[in-house]
């Protein structure tokens, strides 16, 4: 749905402490559309051809999204029933106010409060029963490669976001939801108040701003897996986990310490994250430590046996030789190559 039109005059206030949105903006969200008036009024569902052009209920991305764009955001129609669907895109919806309520892949109900995002891959079916005034929902239309130019702003070498990144965009993915309980997380409530201001205040043309913005969003939520839900579909929580701690403790981390604090079987972590990601725990790990390996070389003078160090290796004969294997120079040479070319 097109967000009504606002003058350009609007200047934003951030929301009053206690608040979870900017008042004026949850005043416009709000407001009855044309399409809610008409379903109001005539009482016979949302029209199927709005949306889909084929037999199968397939929300089409040159449906909703602006012309040239890699995202848009859009207000959820109320008092209307969605039959079950599938999208061609990646949908995240966040509810403002209220609750709504999906029904995935015809079984597993999820109920989204106010301050939930739901992330929908473009596997995962669901329909979604009618929402009354009260009930305000976003949804945000993601194109999947719009994932790849959001975390190439932020740099590479998050393991997280590589995997989320995978998760989502895959050609052939299972179904799969996250759901976070964003609430209390003042850090992606105002990245996506942010979001929805510049929908709905056009303030943003060529969606650049939006983009890196969504980028800090995912790794603010990659950085809050306790926000989580378990009724997220299609993801072990577990594995998020992994991820986050190999991230944070990648010089002393270890499966073993990690399935310690899990209070689960070796092999049954490690099955879970080979299965999820397609990689050993060691090779994660291995990966996120030569990455900052990387970094260190490329933009600090301190000794190769001391990087070695910092990133978990005490045998230096093996990091040379490992690292060579994985990037055909010495660390020598990989540190002298990016002074050469500072912009490499």
């Amino acid at each position: 749905m097109t967000l009504p039109p606002a003058p350009r005059s609007a200047e934003f206030c951030p929301a009053e402490e206690g608040d979870h949105m900017n008042a004026e903006l949850l005043r416009r969200l709000r407001e009855i559309t044309d399409e809610e008036r008409a379903l109001l009024q005539k009482k016979d569902g949302i029209r199927r051809e709005r949306y889909s052009s084929d037999g199968e209920f397939l929300v089409d991305s040159g449906r909703v999204i602006g012309p040239g764009r890699l995202m848009d955001v859009s207000t959820h129609t109320r008092f209307a029933y969605f039959p079950r669907h599938r999208h061609n895109y990646v949908e995240i919806m966040y509810v403002c106010e209220g609750s709504i309520t999906h029904i995935l892949e015809g079984e597993k109900t999820v109920v989204l409060h106010e301050g939930d995002l739901l992330f929908l891959n473009q596997s995962c079916r669901h329909e979604i029963l009618p929402a009354g005034e009260g009930d305000i929902g976003v949804n945000i239309i993601v194109l999947p490669q719009f994932f790849h130019t959001a975390f190439g702003m932020l740099g590479e070498g998050n393991i997280m976001s590589d995997f989320l990144l995978h998760s989502l965009t895959r050609e052939y993915p299972t179904p799969l939801s996250l759901q976070f309980h964003t609430a209390d997380l003042v850090p992606v409530q105002n990245l996506i108040e942010n979001l929805i201001w510049s929908a709905v205040y056009r303030d943003e043309p060529d969606g650049r701003l939006n983009q890196l913005t969504m980028g800090l969003l995912l790794l603010q939520l990659l950085r809050h897996t306790e926000s989580l839900s378990a009724e997220s579909v299609g993801m072990d929580k577990c594995v998020l986990r992994a991820l986050r701690y190999i991230e944070e403790h990648y010089a002393l981390a270890s499966l073993e310490e990690f399935a310690l604090s899990e209070s689960r079987p070796m092999a049954e972590i490690s099955r879970a994250i080979h299965r999820e990601t397609g990689s050993t725990f060691k090779e994660l790990l291995q990966k996120k430590r030569f990455q900052e390996a990387v970094a260190m070389l490329q933009n600090t003078s301190i000794p190769v046996a001391d990087v070695a160090f910092a990133v978990g290796y005490s045998n230096t004969s093996y990091f040379h030789r490992r690292f060579r294997e994985i990037y055909g120079m010495s660390p020598r040479d990989c540190r002298l190559h990016a002074r050469e070319d500072p912009h490499k």
